[in-house]
């Protein structure tokens, strides 16, 4: 039987074990602190700088691979700095320009998955049903103004990559850190409705889920993308996803 292990990639980067721990740490850290718009980018940016670390002792076709997963995460920041720093109006450009950041986050996943994911019906067809009808019924009715057009096909392309996302990863059970990813994604989609219902729906007092979730949603991100990059071996591998998802 052919060993489908990854011990090289692990060797090469010894404490990385230990390093991993500085991740829930800095969550922790986050919960503390995160009604301080300062502490969201550094905290952001030593996830990325530690995806840095675990890139260099990866191969370079797992680095060519990985690397859109760490700058989705990066690219995070692009929203962060629109829709957190600046907290716009809805009906703004700089609200547009926030949400258009997540949504380069997300194609960076995107990218990621295809090619390694496989589509889940069993999860994407739901989830498209479910959003579909809470786009139709309930966002496009709190943007009844036709200059938040723009608005509203960047929030449809955003809820579109999303639960794309989402159902690739469920269908990537057999690559490593995967799992991961799919929480964290899956997490991050829920913060961004719990933002639709709170900003855009006024629906009860649930924005105070969005700052925790949300980095909840980046930490679970980051374990998978660290994952990823330090246990995937595609010259071991001939098969590294089932074949069904």
């Amino acid at each position: 039987m052919k060993n489908t292990s990854s011990e090289p990639a692990i060797r090469s980067f010894p404490k990385v074990w230990f390093l991993l721990l500085l991740i829930p740490a800095g969550a922790l850290l986050g919960l503390v602190f995160q009604k301080s718009p300062f502490f969201l980018p550094p905290f952001t940016l030593g996830l990325v700088a530690f995806g840095v670390l675990c890139l260099r002792s990866a191969s370079d076709r797992v680095r060519r691979r990985a690397l859109f997963l760490w700058l989705g995460l990066a690219l995070t920041l692009v929203g962060d700095f629109f829709l957190v720093f600046i907290d716009p109006p809805i009906a703004s450009l700089n609200f547009l320009l926030g949400v258009g950041g997540y949504s380069l986050a997300q194609i960076c996943w995107l990218i990621f998955f295809l090619g390694l994911g496989r589509f889940s019906r069993w999860v994407g067809i739901p989830l498209f049903l479910f959003f579909g009808v809470f786009y139709i019924f309930a966002l496009y009715s709190a943007f009844p103004v036709s200059h938040e057009n723009p608005l509203r096909v960047m929030i449809a392309f955003y809820t579109v990559l999303s639960c794309t996302n989402v159902s690739l990863a469920a269908g990537s059970r057999g690559l490593p850190g995967s799992r991961w990813l799919l929480v964290g994604i899956s997490v991050l989609l829920f913060s961004d409705t719990m933002i639709a219902l709170g900003r855009f729906i006024y629906i009860g007092d649930v924005l105070f889920l969005v700052g925790p979730t949300y980095l909840a949603s980046l930490t679970f991100i980051a374990v998978g993308a660290s994952l990823f990059t330090l246990k995937m071996d595609f010259s071991r591998t001939e098969d590294v996803l089932p074949q069904h998802s």
